[in-house]
């Protein structure tokens, strides 16, 4: 099946731009075909009150963005070449590329419920992208695979289109154009209709689709003097400046030593004596905190909530004024010796910007290839950074970061003790209603790996006499879900569940005990060092959003967090309210159900918004 003309024979640009677009019409059902990944997650009762609509929705969006490559690339190259072989090479790689890149973004939606974003580019991107996405070469080679089918296909449907774009009358396609341009109008309208009267149900579509921009009247119709309702929350967070910390810091004390373990992407249902046993052990002699939850579903903000004890939103604009955390200030003023002992580089997420500023030369990653690999030798390098202290050392802050739990992939000659077990995390394989237990198991096989690392680490600082100088810390920056509520999320990132935000607490220093079930977060680890390493007088809202761990008279209502698409409030009984950073919002339950009658509750986003405003000059 060749294409007529020779191989760089001029031929008509009739031809060529009518085979354009019978070619994204072919490419059409492929696009659709990918967008099942978007649409089998949007909920039962759209589908059961607006079926046609939604139909009509889906048609048109994923028709319309068929023809985007189309006609951004290939048309300027076909009118300019004029050339058979220009216009066959241009449309087959366009097309594949454009597809490739659909189908991640369906997957990544499928998972996290968010479309590629600046956020998602700058991970890939960034330096130590490979320690971010780490994955087997049997999956290098799977994706290699279906990119040479993909582009083969594109050819030979390229030539199928340029063979009968003669053969079919004009009025056939412009038949076509008419009826989805009747289609795009009443879809366009019914979504105008939607904004107006404030339907969630619909208002929240554009949210499962990339690309879409729906038609909003609302200003309009305002000024004909219909009444409308408010659909968006407005959310100006950044390009602020700060007064942090409030007033200047008061200590009494110091010369403790603080070691904070964190794995990152930690269940908290997995600190127990079967998972981590060595940890669970040391647990029993120290504090535990049962319902502690991250400031974030993901590492940046996470592990910033962590460390300053502040709403995630500030992370911008922090890394831009070059904010340190009081803690490490505070810890340079007392001389501390502080050393991270990162597994993967903390310069993608850049944590060197921003929490650790103060340190960016020991922000790169550990040695090794794989996250196993590089976590025995982040144990190894505390152990022997631990042998080279003098009895005469200043006190010193580590912190331990382990990567396991994120990458999932183990050692070769590790099994673990929980079967049956994945051997590596296959990301191809998730979606709905698959079976979580053996991924969960691999989750759970490498939670125990990394206690064995960890119960080596423990042993040590026993041996060596510095319980009774040391405050010790284990917890994660955030948890990881295994489709816990049903809704096909998995990972990180996601959603403010349960599943994604909490995480262990362990807080060892010696004299506590307590076994808490409060509703502690990463807010209060700050203010709980702060209080009890420094003897720090000020009040915790001078310098953080939270308070000690062990202060029994605090009372949490709701919780602040944040994603890298907007930010959330969790009230008392496990509503979720997330307000993204376009304005718009959605409610579900604690189990992710959405709650399209539920009003949005302005006096609680107000009372979450005062924490982020509460450092604004």
């Amino acid at each position: 099946m060749g294409l007529s003309g020779g191989n760089n024979a001029p031929v008509s640009r009739r031809r060529l731009l009518k085979a354009g677009v019978w070619f994204a019409f072919f490419n059409a059902v492929f696009v659709f075909l990918i967008s099942l990944k978007y649409f089998v997650q949007i909920p039962d009762v759209i589908w059961g009150e607006h079926t046609l609509y939604l139909l009509s929705y889906i048609l048109t969006h994923f028709v319309f963005i068929s023809f985007l490559p189309i006609f951004f690339i290939y048309l300027p190259v076909t009118i300019l070449a004029r050339s058979n072989r220009v216009s066959l090479i241009c449309a087959s790689l366009v097309a594949t590329v454009f597809l490739i890149i659909l189908a991640m973004d369906a997957y990544i939606f499928s998972l996290y419920r968010f479309h590629i974003n600046s956020y998602v580019l700058e991970q890939v991107f960034a330096p130590g992208a490979t320690q971010v996405f780490e994955f087997t070469v049997a999956q290098y080679f799977m994706v290699g695979g279906v990119l040479v089918f993909l582009l083969a296909v594109e050819v030979l449907l390229f030539k199928l289109a340029f063979r009968i774009a003669n053969k079919i009358p004009n009025s056939v396609i412009y038949s076509l154009i008419v009826f989805f341009g009747l289609l795009i109008c009443f879809v366009q309208c019914r979504h105008a209709v939607a904004y107006a009267k404030n339907d969630r149900q619909l208002i929240l579509l554009d949210r499962y689709f990339p690309a879409c921009v729906s038609l909003n009247a609302n200003s309009l119709l305002s000024a004909l003097g219909s009444e409308v309702e408010p659909t968006t929350v407005a959310t100006d967070y950044r390009g602020k400046n700060y007064c942090y910390p409030k007033t200047p810091l008061s200590h009494t004390k110091s010369g403790k030593n603080v070691i904070v373990i964190a794995f990152d992407a930690w269940r908290a249902s997995t600190m127990d004596s079967l998972c981590s046993p060595n940890i669970y052990e040391f647990s029993r002699r120290s504090s535990r905190f049962l319902r502690h939850y991250s400031g974030s579903n993901g590492t940046r903000t996470g592990v910033f909530s962590m460390f300053y004890g502040l709403p995630g939103v500030y992370w911008k604009d922090f890394c831009a004024q070059s904010i340190p955390p009081v803690l490490f200030t505070t810890m340079k003023e007392k001389g501390y010796d502080v050393r991270l002992f990162p597994s993967a580089s903390m310069l993608n997420p850049p944590l060197d910007k921003c929490v650790f500023s103060m340190f960016p030369d020991q922000c790169g990653s550990a040695l090794g290839l794989n996250a196993w690999q590089r976590d025995v030798n982040v144990a190894q390098a505390f152990l022997q950074f631990l042998n080279g202290r003098g009895g005469d050392s200043a006190p010193f802050f580590s912190f331990l970061f382990f990567d396991s739990l994120h990458s999932m992939i183990k050692p070769e000659d590790y099994t673990g003790p929980f079967q049956p077990s994945w051997d590596c995390a296959h990301y191809e394989r998730l979606g709905k209603d698959v079976d979580p237990t053996e991924f969960l198991n691999l989750y759970k096989n490498m939670v125990y790996y990394l206690d064995s690392l960890v119960g080596e680490i423990l042993t040590e600082v026993e041996a060596k006499g510095l319980l009774d100088s040391t405050v010790i810390v284990f917890t994660g920056d955030h948890s990881q879900e295994f489709d816990d509520c049903r809704h096909a999320f998995w990972g990180h990132n996601g959603n403010y569940s349960a599943a994604q935000m909490q995480v262990p607490m362990v807080y060892f220093n010696g004299k506590d005990t307590i076994v808490s079930d409060r509703w502690t977060a990463h807010y209060d680890l700050v203010p709980t060092l702060m209080q009890d390493v420094f003897g720090t007088t000020n009040n915790s809202s001078d310098y953080s959003i939270g308070q000690s761990l062990f202060d029994s008279t605090a009372h949490r209502d709701f919780l602040l967090v944040d994603s890298y698409i907007g930010v959330g409030v969790i009230d008392s009984v496990g509503t979720i309210t997330n307000v993204y950073y376009d304005g718009d919002y959605s409610i579900t339950d604690r189990n992710l159900d959405d709650q399209f009658d539920v009003p949005f509750d302005r006096a609680l986003f107000d009372r979450a918004e005062s924490q982020i405003r509460q450092f604004w000059k």
